[in-house]
């Protein structure tokens, strides 16, 4: 049966939905109609006998390089769910799904979250696997429950209980003051450029309107503060939550998004890791996405587990590309 890619139109609304919540039941989430509401991109989808068989939406996302080169427009392929039952249909879809992405106006493509087993895939179409950029850190308090949900090895727990014994967390502000906050102004956009240029080699812009957005997602409940110096300067934000799995046993707090000093970094760290420990008792772990320049703060604060963060962009972009939780569509999953 021949498959055809559309762009989306509403008509086919709850029909999308209901495809995405049978063939993503790890991810509920993704067929709920608050998240479709709230989320600001490009939708794609793939017919087949006029039934939805498909979906892919596209987020756009500003990145700049800091030495100056000019920035690049990212469009970030997201929430790819095919329908299974066809092997030949799946696979027609899956091609026509991610050219709509590819081909799309000033953009170049980008893509999150993907496994080994579909890197090969990505490559035979031209793309990269940036593995240099990006790392996964992590603290894990119930190491049983977190290597289960990833499928380690069980033999594991007792080297990372061990660890965890010498590495001790840090819960205590030292280098400055936080102050909650509930939105972001744009008269500290600034601030966060400067930032991030001082660190970063290719990095996603963070300003107010961006930032605003993303709290603004429905069923969370974000913990965001500012961080000032010494002196009393801004030099830093942290968005951290306590994320459950809607499907499967993983109960983790999500530092979401940050940008900070080398000192703010130490002390916002340290005040998701004391939310972890003393207020969201039970929780199995805390878990970081950003940079590889962000390692020395995260071990500091006793987030010693580290893994590469692969990110699969277009060809001919260069440099070291930083994301975190907030990139993408990252936070939207649980």
């Amino acid at each position: 049966m021949e498959v055809v890619t559309i762009p989306f139109d509403p008509k086919y609304l709850a029909e999308t939905l209901a495809m995405m919540r049978k063939w993503s039941p790890d991810h509920p989430e993704l067929g709920e109609r608050s998240l479709y509401d709230w989320q600001r991109c490009t939708r794609y989808l793939a017919l087949a006998g006029g039934t939805v068989v498909g979906h892919i939406a596209q987020i756009e996302h500003e990145f700049r390089y800091a030495d100056g080169r000019p920035p690049v427009k990212l469009g970030w392929g997201v929430t790819l769910v095919l329908d299974m039952s066809d092997d030949d249909t799946r696979k027609a879809a899956g091609r026509g799904l991610l050219k709509a992405c590819e081909d799309a106006p000033g953009l170049k493509y980008a893509a999150v979250g993907v496994v080994p087993a579909i890197e090969p895939a990505y490559r035979r179409r031209g793309h990269q696997v940036n593995r240099g950029g990006s790392n996964y850190y992590a603290r894990l308090f119930r190491p049983g429950k977190a290597l289960a949900y990833w499928r380690k090895p069980t033999a594991l727990g007792p080297l990372i209980r061990l660890a965890n014994a010498m590495l001790r967390p840090q819960t205590r502000v030292r280098f400055g003051t936080l102050e909650p906050i509930t939105r972001f102004l744009p008269e500290w956009d600034s601030i966060w450029d400067d930032l991030m240029e001082q660190q970063y080699e290719l990095f996603g812009t963070r300003g107010a309107e961006f930032l605003n957005y993303k709290l603004a997602q429905p069923n969370r409940k974000y913990f965001t503060y500012l961080h000032r110096d010494p002196s009393g300067a801004i030099d830093g934000y942290i968005v951290y939550r306590r994320a459950n799995h809607l499907a499967r046993d993983m109960d983790l707090v999500k530092i979401c998004a940050f940008v900070g000093s080398r000192s703010a970094k130490l002390d916002m760290f340290a005040e998701a890791m004391r939310f972890a420990i003393s207020d969201a008792r039970g929780t199995y772990g805390i878990v970081g996405l950003s940079s590889v320049a962000d390692a020395p703060e995260f071990r500091s604060t006793g987030m010693y587990v580290v893994r590469p963060y692969p990110v699969v962009l277009a060809a001919g972009i260069e440099g070291r590309i930083r994301v975190d939780f907030f990139d993408s569509d990252l936070d939207n999953l649980w």
